[in-house]
């Protein structure tokens, strides 16, 4: 929810024979809705439910992005939590996979990326951890979760070996080259792999 991030609710009455016909797509995944809520527990009931112009038609690898994404905020968002900012990103994200499947790599790094900082597991990608100085492009990098990157390799032991350039396009969701796509995709797979 915009409001309130994730919670539990039931929906009464809406299995099997029950289900009424013109409400029942709004339990489909990838629907924008409006609900009301009500209880004082932890799981909710749910009183009301409406659609919007919003829904996203998504199949092939952007329908497989979507639940992967979806999988993320059910496994990593705490419940009950006020994410308007990643509600919107949300939102975001899927209208990028819908309006074009085939480039859905960037979208989905950028969705990690600011899932992790909204978490508090932000990458430090601007600069190098035992110089100080700004990541340089034209360099390649050790980097280590939970510290940054070191252009030495002894600094950063269990590290993975990245470009500069990478690092600049991520800091700057600029993902179009094939190389800071692969490379962007193993750190963040490694980051989100700390916490799930």
């Amino acid at each position: 929810l915009r409001d309130y991030g994730k919670v539990s609710a039931i929906a009464r009455g809406v299995k099997g024979k029950s289900i009424k016909s013109n409400t029942s797509f709004l339990f489909q995944p990838f629907q924008n809705i409006i609900v009301s809520l009500t209880g004082k527990q932890e799981l909710l009931i749910l009183k009301t439910i409406e659609a919007t112009e919003a829904h996203w038609n998504l199949s092939g690898k952007a329908l497989y992005c979507a639940y992967y994404i979806n999988e993320l905020l059910l496994r990593l968002l705490p419940s009950n939590t006020e994410c308007t900012e990643l509600f919107l990103l949300y939102n975001k994200t899927l209208n990028l996979l819908a309006e074009n499947p085939a480039q859905f790599e960037a979208p989905l790094r950028i969705f990690e990326l600011k899932l992790l900082a909204f978490l508090g597991y932000g990458l430090n990608l601007d600069y190098a951890i035992d110089s100080e100085q700004p990541v340089d492009a034209d360099k390649t990098y050790y980097y280590r979760i939970g510290s940054g990157a070191s252009e030495k390799k002894e600094f950063a032991p269990d590290s993975l070996p990245i470009s500069g350039k990478t690092l600049v396009d991520l800091a700057q969701q600029q993902l179009s080259d094939v190389k800071s796509l692969r490379q962007s995709k193993q750190l963040l797979k490694w980051a989100l792999a700390e916490h799930l």
